[in-house]
């Protein structure tokens, strides 16, 4: 048979007579019988050269068949199930004939070859796959289609147990049958193994303060047995009861709880069951009403005047220490606005300043860091992801009465310094600290890096700063050797660097690996040492000079040469860290030189300044207030709004939007060290409940109606935006964002559908809390949380021969054909495509080299 790609070109054959008429004006002499044969022979030609041009396929009709097998390796696949299909492969293809051919896909969440076409014909083991906690119908037969080749009888057989999780299947069955492949599934029977689950967890999404309320879970079980149902409230374990279970759906209750917004979680435990995944269920019940406000200090028992005030103004208050900062983004939007209270920066992770910032940019929370001994720049805040926040930075220019300041940083990098942490070295690490370090200083200061194993590398030089940008190349260049730190080998280079220099302030930061610091005394490795003595006479000789020594360890307390280290720093009259994080040490480097270098603790009476008109501000008599006793410096960034200055004109109180919240920085402190007077003063109460009512989050949900829905591997968003008078909000600039409980976001694109009606899509998650956010650029965000327990995976796995049923029914196919009917000769397809244009253009070059011999050849007499 004979296909034409371009057929038009044939039009080209009615004007194939026009060859005729150059041949009765040629100049060449030709007899009649020359004049003909050359005719027929030019039309042969062009006819050839005008079927080319259109494009011909020879295309041939193939009964061959080529067979994809899809099988399902999901979880909810029994492994006697997976050895069943391995067998019904096998033996189908015994059955194929030849030509035939076929290959083996293996799916779950993703789909991978297991065995392709053209290879071997014996099968390799069936591997396992990693991520088996979905079952894709849709990624799996469409990576099924496009692997089956075009000049054959085609079919895909599915091999699975019925539960897919795309909630795509049947379109992509209807798809296949579009393009003539056909279709049969197999069913994979699982054992009926004893299941029990937590189907559901339904509670009120929104509830008023003190209101009761009742938690239903529906417990689904496949055989009758007594089972243990447990109920958490924020991982405290909450009520226990023992339940009678039958087969089907139970329904427990829990009645009259009361929560002031909690993330609560069922488990159920019984003896006859298969799966665990499926034994737990959330939910998240939000209060609305009075605004809640999480307090953080040291010492909860500081934060009571300040409770105090703000729960007889009808806040709901929390109090906490550093330890109880919130770790996922469920537990911190139970808030409206958080406070710290003179909270060092190393007791917070990366993962958990990350995660506040995350809520106040993109959940509209509120944040307010205030003063104290630890806070600010000397609590190590200095480029964190909460001083980008604030409203204020942790460094300050003013250096006019802050003497100069000589820092040196000694850094370890003995062959332990090379492990790796999240893809850093601890040397890298170190490195980076030290870069950070040198940032803090002024230009008139000193400031050198000396890198130290069995000997001391002076990588910067102690001397004035200049050409930052090159030393901080030179600094990151640092990377670990062999041996171990010499402690009295590197003490000493340090105490001869910091005699050359004239500096006021002098001080050396020494970075060790606490389980291997060595050399620590003149003499212990067995070679020679400058000098006598030990390290400790080193640092008391450079305190003599005016030179501290702070450590650093790396390493746990249990560490042999952590004693060692701690009475080090004792002796140089500095301070002693520990960490076991290495991706702490930037913090620590720079809180250290901040405490050293930036003198931004200001401990000295003044009186607040009221430097712009607001409503925080109002109603208070200013001129009345009493004085504070100290505040930690910082400088205001450029779009701040500053309220309130110290008398010098410092940052006192300052605040800016940052995203869709609102943070502030309050340089004093709210406890009895800098504000003991103010803890006493009537306008003490009502600043701070002004400030935090005005600072905290709101939320826009009288606008805005969100409907949380799963379609396939999508979270649907529906939200209906209504005016106040009742009107439909249309073309409003939304955007939607969503934060699994760590705080990683995504964002999704807003389409308009309908009056006042809009819908995103998101990932769906596996499982965990997800926070939403929708908002508008001038207005406060709605948000709503949604709960998934566990992979829809495990919700059912009972083989659904039904839904292959319906799959089949679609394709015209059959539903467990056996194995002697996989291979079986059906109608005859269209087969191979041949181009004959290659062919015809050739056999054209070919009449044209005679059609020019048969011109020049003399042919005897001219008519």
């Amino acid at each position: 048979m004979i296909e034409w790609t371009y057929p038009w070109f044939l039009i080209l054959l009615f004007a194939l007579g026009l060859c005729w008429l150059p041949l009765r004006k040629t100049m060449v002499a030709l007899n009649a019988a020359q004049k003909q044969i050359i005719l027929v022979l030019r039309l042969f030609l062009l006819a050839t050269i005008v079927i080319a041009l259109a494009g011909p396929k020879w295309r041939t009709t193939s009964d061959r068949l080529a067979v994809v097998y899809v099988v399902d390796a999901s979880a909810s696949v029994s492994p006697d199930a997976r050895a069943a299909a391995r067998r019904y492969v096998e033996t189908s293809i015994k059955n194929a004939r030849p030509g035939d051919d076929y290959a083996v896909i293996g799916f779950a969440e993703s789909s991978e070859i297991w065995h392709g076409f053209g290879a071997a014909a014996t099968l390799t083991k069936w591997p396992e796959l990693q991520k088996n906690q979905a079952t894709d119908y849709r990624d799996a037969l469409h990576f099924a289609a496009s692997i089956l080749p075009g000049d054959r009888r085609r079919k895909i057989v599915l091999l699975s147990d019925g539960n897919d999780t795309s909630g795509e299947s049947e379109s992509s069955v209807s798809d296949l049958a579009r393009r003539g492949i056909e279709f049969d599934a197999v069913a994979l029977q699982n054992p009926d193994s004893p299941e029990v689950l937590v189907e559901s967890v339904r509670t009120p999404r929104n509830i008023a303060p003190d209101e009761p309320f009742d938690l239903t879970t529906v417990i689904r079980s496949t055989v009758r047995q007594t089972g243990v149902v447990r109920l958490y409230e924020n991982q405290y374990l909450l009520q226990q009861r023992q339940v009678d279970l039958l087969p089907g759906r139970n329904i427990v209750r829990f009645q009259d709880l009361t929560s002031e917004g909690s993330r609560f979680e069922v488990e159920v435990q019984a003896p006859q069951d298969t799966f665990a995944e499926n034994n737990f269920g959330y939910a998240v019940v939000q209060v609305r009403g009075r605004p809640r406000v999480l307090l953080v200090d040291p010492n909860e028992n500081r934060l009571e005047p300040l409770a105090g005030v703000l729960r007889s103004d009808r806040f709901q208050v929390e109090t906490r220490t550093p330890a109880g900062v919130p770790k996922s983004i469920d537990d911190l939007d139970q808030f409206d606005l958080v406070l710290f209270s003179d909270v060092p920066a190393l007791t917070l992770s990366a993962e958990q300043m990350e995660l506040l910032r995350t809520w106040v940019r993109d959940f509209g929370g509120g944040f307010i860091l205030a003063g104290g001994e630890n806070s600010f720049g000397v609590g190590g805040y200095y480029r964190t992801p909460i001083e980008q926040m604030l409203p204020v930075r942790m460094e300050h220019d003013d250096r006019q009465q802050t003497p100069s300041v000589a820092l040196l940083v000694v850094l370890d990098r003995s062959g332990s310094m090379a492990a790796q942490v999240q893809g850093k070295t601890k040397i890298s690490l170190a490195d980076q600290g030290a870069v950070l370090a040198m940032n803090v200083l002024k230009d008139n200061d000193y400031f050198g890096v000396f890198a130290v194993d069995t000997k001391v590398h002076e990588v910067v030089p102690l001397a004035r700063l200049q050409e930052r940008q090159q030393l901080q190349q030179r600094i990151l260049g640092i990377d670990s050797s062999g041996g171990g730190i010499y402690i009295f080998t590197s003490l000493v280079a340090a105490s001869r660097a910091m005699r050359e220099v004239n500096a006021q302030i002098k001080h050396v930061i020494l970075f060790s690996d606490a389980a291997d610091a060595e050399e620590k005394f003149a003499g212990e490795m067995g070679e020679p040492s400058e000098g006598s003595g030990t390290a400790f006479d080193i640092v008391s000789t450079m305190l003599a000079s005016r030179t501290t020594t702070s450590v650093v360890g790396l390493g746990y307390e249990s560490d042999k040469d952590v004693p060692f280290l701690k009475l080090l720093a004792e002796r140089g009259n500095g301070r002693f860290y520990l960490t076991n994080d290495p991706m702490n040490l930037p913090q620590i480097f720079t809180t250290e030189t901040m405490k050293v270098a930036q003198n931004s603790l200001i401990e000295e009476p003044f009186q607040a300044q009221v430097v712009a008109d607001a409503k925080v501000l109002e109603g208070i008599s200013w001129s009345q207030a009493p004085l504070l006793l100290g505040y930690n410096s910082t400088k205001l960034k450029p779009t701040a709004d500053l309220l309130l200055a110290t008398e010098t004109g410092a940052p006192l109180f300052a605040s800016w939007r940052f995203g869709l919240g609102q943070t502030a920085a309050f340089t004093s402190d709210v406890k009895s060290r800098w504000a003991s007077e103010w803890l006493r003063w009537a306008g003490f109460g009502k600043f701070w409940t002004q400030a935090i009512r005005t600072l905290m989050r709101r939320s826009d949900h009288g606008q805005f109606q969100l409907n949380i829905q799963e379609i396939g591997d999508q979270l649907r968003v529906n939200i209906d935006a209504v005016r106040p008078d009742g009107s439909f909000a249309n073309e409003l600039p939304l955007t939607v964002v969503s934060a699994d409980p760590d705080g990683r976001t995504d964002s999704a694109f807003v389409t308009q559908v309908g009056p006042g009606r809009y819908v995103a899509s998101l990932p769906l998650p596996d499982k965990g809390v997800r926070l939403i956010s929708v908002s508008t650029p001038n207005s406060p965000p709605a948000t709503v949380s949604y709960t998934r327990s566990y992979p829809k995976e495990f919700l059912d796995t009972r083989t659904n021969r039904e839904a292959l049923r319906k799959l089949v029914q679609i394709s015209h196919g059959r539903l467990d054909p056996k194995e002697t009917e996989v291979f079986q000769s059906g109608p005859a397809v269209p087969g191979h495509r041949t181009d004959l244009a290659p062919w015809l253009l050739a056999l054209a070059a070919v009449l044209l080299l005679v059609d020019i011999f048969l011109r020049r050849r003399s042919w005897g007499r001219v008519t």
